[in-house]
């Protein structure tokens, strides 16, 4: 709500897009000065809201909601509705997002600068991650799994930035032939492998210490992970994290990214749309369309990118390192 208050508000986005007639996303850039990253992320939402409709050639254009009531001169205007909530500081976090893409702390706090990933070094915050992540992971690992049954030739998985290896649970309990391991930084390692301890996990799934980002990753699998991660960087990031794996990755390998995704036209699901404002807001990243995905995937080498729908508005997006 409070990105859509600033897009009202201080951008009068409707009224300006009403006047011009369809505009291109890119002009939008220009005339508000907007950040890129975020703009994408205002625009999806904004049209799964059905309050924009996307064109040919990366336009967009009123949908007949917006033009009957958040347009200057509609006998039906009720951007004033909307004026008395703009001093939230949650809708001056959102323009600042979207005028300059930096991300705000986490807690919001105006003496508290760090983002999420500074705060892990902190043991105390790292566990409250980790369960938090963990108690997604319980009930959306089973599915995530299941749809993994007809990848062929797996033996040993690694799960990228893997956090308690909830999802690497899953994988071997429906497939008992599979060794996997989890790759995460400290202090989260230590808190993956005491769990994994405590649930008779330990001896399927282990743990190794890295960073992701912090040179090659480990070779000798023929199964990437990628869980509700890839949402949090940008997309220098995650196409480094993609070719990172193309290179470490047994040749027939495949790569899985699960998380929520954004729709191939990038209209929906509303959902997803606005848990992406949330990872616009707090993360380096977004929510990524599954056509954002095939095109960075293809770019790093893999191929046979398919997409398939999980639960919960989340899903797979699969692809393979060619064998030879």
């Amino acid at each position: 709500m409070d990105l859509l208050i600033a897009a009202i508000v201080e951008l009068d986005l409707f009224t300006w897009i009403g006047r011009k007639g369809p505009v291109r996303v890119a002009d939008i850039e220009k005339e508000f000065r907007l950040n890129s990253r975020a703009l994408d992320v205002l625009i999806t939402y904004l049209v799964a809201l059905g309050l924009l409709e996307r064109g040919p050639e990366a336009t967009v254009r009123l949908a007949p909601l917006a033009a009957e009531h958040l347009v200057a001169g509609s006998p039906w205007d009720m951007r004033a509705y909307f004026d008395v909530l703009s001093e939230r500081p949650g809708c001056a976090e959102m323009l600042t997002a979207l005028r300059s893409g930096r991300t705000s702390s986490w807690s919001s706090a105006p003496d508290d600068n760090r983002d999420w990933s500074d705060r892990l070094v902190d043991q105390s915050w790292a566990r409250r991650v980790v369960a938090s992540m963990d108690s997604r992971g319980r009930f959306l690992g089973p599915e995530f799994a299941a749809a993994l049954d007809d990848l062929t030739g797996i033996s040993r998985s690694l799960d990228i930035g893997g956090d308690s290896g909830v999802y690497s649970c899953a994988l071997v309990d429906r497939r008992p032939e599979v060794r996997a391991s989890v790759l995460e930084r400290s202090p989260v390692d230590q808190v993956a492998r005491e769990l994994l301890a405590e649930r008779g996990y330990a001896d399927r799934v282990s743990v190794i210490t890295g960073d992701m980002f912090a040179g090659p990753l480990p070779t000798g699998f023929d199964l990437h992970i990628y869980s509700h991660v890839l949402h949090d960087w940008s997309e220098d990031q995650v196409r480094g994290l993609l070719a990172a794996s193309y290179a470490a990755l047994e040749p027939g390998g495949w790569i899985v990214d699960h998380d929520a995704h954004i729709n191939a036209d990038k209209t929906g699901p509303l959902s997803v749309a606005e848990y992406s404002v949330t990872m616009m807001h707090g993360t380096e990243g977004k929510c990524w369309a599954v056509s954002e995905m095939d095109t960075m995937l293809t770019d790093a080498g893999f191929v046979d990118v398919r997409y398939l729908d999980v639960i919960s508005d989340r899903s797979v997006v699969i692809a393979r390192k060619p064998a030879s």
